[in-house]
């Protein structure tokens, strides 16, 4: 869905979310003084004027508390929408007790509160569930639909279509061109390449064709502009994607100044109240960490101790919020004077897109790196230190002790950590924590990963870890950065603790 058609059903939803609100406050007070509910003065006359300016204070207020729970932005479940009107019905029903409370100016009655609150609740739910099938109806009928055809079958239209495709609404995507020859019958979820660019103005009419969508931002000038001639003269709308970093086309920001149109890229989110209250998070909830797992520390120590000779605590320079460098902490897993070669040529495999792939298949650069210089000559590992096909990692690395295995093998190596996040060097949950050397790799849009404090775990950890790229686990840290929320968080850290139950956290 575009955005102007996005925008309208959002502002559709917050009107009638609204009015819903405000009907409902002033009907809760009618049955509260017309005498048809608890009866506190029969025959006593109603007057709705001094009831219309709460009522739209609450519509307002409703709407805001609706926006924070982000019922305008983002699709849910039901079950998972009820409960969010829920949470926005009681803040504002709350702050309406309260305004019952001090206010003085006139004495509303808080029984119409509290006829209110379940009112509003169950014609909010009603309304949306109608409001559901009125958009499904819409978007279903043909006359409402628009067909859309996307030139370019490349990474960004493949991207595109599956946005057409997953995201409810009024778009219907038709099919692709491509000129690559080796695309003439490729398909995405049932929607097919119909032809090359040269077909784009016969298959418009054909197949009757409402906007035409150029996706292929790689592409020179003149062939766009050839493109975009054919849809004048086909007469159908068009759009192109602009000749950005594929990767960033869906973290892109507009603004105009006149009639310029200027892009950038989304911020964090992580700063001001939202860092502070991140941070409060963090305290509170590692301060009571480090007091419940002190047996598993005890524990750790003594096994890392009397197993093998050394610290108990490695300590390894790290590198952190806007690359400041910080002691990381971590119980030893590995052998004293354990060589770091390993992992640093293993790290740069990683970073150039070279692991998780079967021996002698080709491997596909970085779009970071190849932007940034030639990849340097892969490092051939040890015989002894096996690689894993379809796993981004190393596997049964004989640096490793025995008890350290078993501590990888449950993240409980990871505890230290805790006290990382006491000291603010780190976060529970953020960007996994970047080595030196690691960064000496990065082109720049890989150091947005650094816009953030690390943490213990995160998206990455959460939604594949091993089995990513390097890349997509860099677009995963980039999306958490810029779509926190506490509740995020919440989440990240629940679905961390049954990976590690069931030893599918490393």
């Amino acid at each position: 869905m575009y955005s102007k058609d996005v925008f309208l059903e959002r502002a559709q939803q917050a009107l009638l979310d609204g009015a819903i609100v405000f009907v409902s406050f002033l009907a809760a007070a009618l049955l509260r003084h017309s005498g048809t509910i608890l009866n506190p003065e029969p025959g006593r006359h109603f007057e709705i004027g001094p009831y219309l300016f709460p009522a739209t204070t609450l519509a307002v207020l409703f709407v805001v508390l609706f926006r924070y729970e982000r019922l305008y932005r983002a699709r849910f479940g039901r079950f998972a929408e009820g409960i969010r009107l829920l949470r926005g019905a009681t803040g504002g029903t709350m702050a309406a007790l309260a305004l019952t409370f001090f206010y003085r100016g006139y004495s509303y009655s808080r029984a119409t509160v509290l006829i209110f609150y379940p009112m509003v609740v169950t014609a909010l739910i009603v309304a949306r569930s109608f409001y559901r099938r009125y958009r499904t109806a819409v978007q279903a009928n043909p006359a409402a639909r628009r067909r859309v055809l996307i030139v370019g079958f490349g990474q960004v239209g493949q991207h595109l279509g599956r946005q057409l495709l997953e995201l409810p609404s009024y778009y219907e995507l038709v099919g692709f061109l491509d000129d690559d020859l080796a695309k003439s019958d490729a398909r995405l979820e049932g929607r097919r390449v119909l032809g090359a660019i040269e077909d784009l103005g016969r298959l418009v009419g054909e197949q009757a064709i409402d906007e035409v969508i150029v996706a292929i931002p790689s592409a020179r000038r003149e062939r766009v502009m050839e493109i975009i001639g054919t849809c004048l003269r086909s007469r159908v709308a068009w759009k192109v994607v602009p000749d950005l970093y594929d990767m960033l086309l869906e973290r892109l920001t507009f603004d105009q100044v006149g009639d310029l149109p200027l892009a950038g890229l989304r911020g964090p989110v992580i700063v001001g109240f939202n860092w502070a209250l991140k941070r409060a998070f963090d305290l509170g909830l590692s301060s009571i960490l480090l007091l419940v797992a002190s047996p598993v520390f005890l524990l750790a120590a003594l096994a890392i101790k009397t197993t093998s000779r050394g610290p108990v605590l490695f300590r390894q320079t790290r590198v952190g919020l806007r690359g400041r460098p910080f002691t990381f902490l971590k119980f030893r897993s590995m052998r004293v004077d354990s060589d770091s070669t390993i992992h640093r040529n293993y790290t740069g495999d990683w970073i150039y897109g070279r692991t998780g792939r079967e021996s002698g298949e080709p491997a596909p650069r970085s779009v970071g790196a190849a932007a940034a210089e030639p990849a340097p000559p892969p490092q051939a590992a040890p015989a002894n230190v096996p690689v894993a096909a379809g796993v981004h990692k190393i596997t049964r690395d004989p640096r490793v002790t025995l008890v350290g295995g078993l501590l990888r093998r449950t993240s409980l190596d990871e505890l230290p950590q805790i006290w990382n996040v006491v000291r603010g060097d780190m976060s529970l949950v953020g960007p996994r924590p970047a080595i030196a050397y690691e960064v000496e790799r990065y082109t720049e849009w890989h150091k947005r990963r650094l816009e953030t404090l690390p943490g213990i775990t995160g998206l990455w950890q959460v939604s594949g870890r091993n089995a990513l790229s390097f890349d997509e686990m860099v677009r995963l840290d980039i999306r958490y950065i810029e779509t926190w929320s506490l509740e995020l968080d919440l989440k990240i850290l629940l679905k961390t603790l049954p990976a590690l139950l069931f030893g599918k956290a490393y």
